[in-house]
């Protein structure tokens, strides 16, 4: 079921929806991130011999749906007309992770595992909670001293969390983003929203939209850098934006 609100240009919507078949709302792409989680040593790309890989990415890709789902999440998708078989064709989405509540506590670990947990430890290994721990508490901890220095009520589990975005290549530059961010923004007018930024593109892109950098993070360090290629590490910008 979908709940709609038609969006200038003609024939692009955004849609609120569970995606009933998760696949069909994963948008896989390289990302510094990812390829941390996953223990990469390079980007994927398209070719063949990394068609396992990013079978793998896909499989964490449906288990973080899951379970932001199970957290209340908003999966928003933009979508236009001209997929297969008369289909509609998602060309950008996010996910956005609502204030946690006594209501949406983090899953237990049987759930998790039940949402797929199991595959993503199977394809990445036990190291790969490790990896995301460790880009997780560090942004955490940085948002933490942002509210404290601001006075902000609560603690950054009070905001709204971006926790994953996704723009087809095709569609960057076409105020997809825009549209995503602000339909957000009109639907929690008065609340913090969080996030982290993982170029410093996306950073200044996000600046545009009124998000703050609070601090750039160094992740990995001695394992990964930015494109996981050179053993290195890499950077975050947790950014906060305050209504």
């Amino acid at each position: 079921m979908s709940n709609r609100e038609s969006v200038a240009p003609p024939g692009v919507f955004i849609s609120r929806r569970a995606c009933g078949h998760e696949s069909t709302c994963v948008l896989v792409e390289s990302s510094s991130a990812k390829t941390y989680f996953s223990g990469a040593n390079a980007p994927l790309t398209t070719d063949s011999k990394d068609e396992k890989k990013r079978n793998n990415q896909t499989q964490f890709l449906k288990f973080l749906i899951r379970r932001s789902w199970s957290l209340g999440a908003r999966i928003t998708v933009v979508v236009i007309p001209g997929g297969k078989n008369g289909t509609e064709r998602i060309v950008g989405a996010t996910i956005w992770r609502p204030p946690i509540t006594g209501d949406n506590k983090s899953p237990s670990m049987l759930s998790a595992l039940r949402m797929g947990l199991v595959s993503v430890l199977v394809n990445w290994g036990m190291s790969a909670m490790t990896r995301i721990s460790d880009l997780v508490d560090s942004s955490k901890h940085v948002l933490r001293d942002a509210y404290a220095d601001r006075k902000l009520p609560g603690t950054p589990d009070d905001s709204w969390y971006l926790q994953l975005a996704g723009v087809n290549p095709d569609f960057q530059g076409k105020d997809i983003w825009s549209m995503l961010l602000q339909e957000a923004f009109r639907h929690a007018p008065n609340a913090t929203f969080t996030l982290e930024a993982t170029t410093p593109r996306s950073q200044d892109m996000y600046k545009h939209y009124g998000f703050e950098a609070v601090k750039e993070v160094v992740v990995g360090k001695g394992k990964v850098d930015a494109l996981g290629d050179a053993a290195t590490r890499f950077q975050i910008y947790p950014m906060i934006k305050v209504a």
